[in-house]
């Protein structure tokens, strides 16, 4: 049982390595200021990867960085 045991923590220890902060879909929609609604629609048009844990949706905190720099505005250049 010793082997199985030292598996086990090389696991945990290889999931908290590579863990992203997993955020609720109002976490995030509270964060950005828009309607959770807003939010699994993102998720269901596929514009934000989600991960089902259960019955409820998560959203990996990499997730909204990457979905908010393709939302990024460039400024207009006003004529001279």
């Amino acid at each position: 049982m010793e082997a199985a045991g030292c598996a086990d923590e090389r696991f945990v220890a290889s999931v908290e390595q590579n863990r992203s902060a997993l955020y609720s879909v109002r976490e995030v929609a509270a964060l950005l200021g828009v309607h959770p609604e807003t939010i699994r629609r993102l998720i269901h048009d596929g514009r934000v990867a989600a991960v089902r844990v259960g019955r409820v949706l998560r959203i990996e905190s990499y997730e909204v960085d990457r979905f908010l720099a393709r939302q990024r505005v460039k400024p207009l250049r006003l004529a001279d």
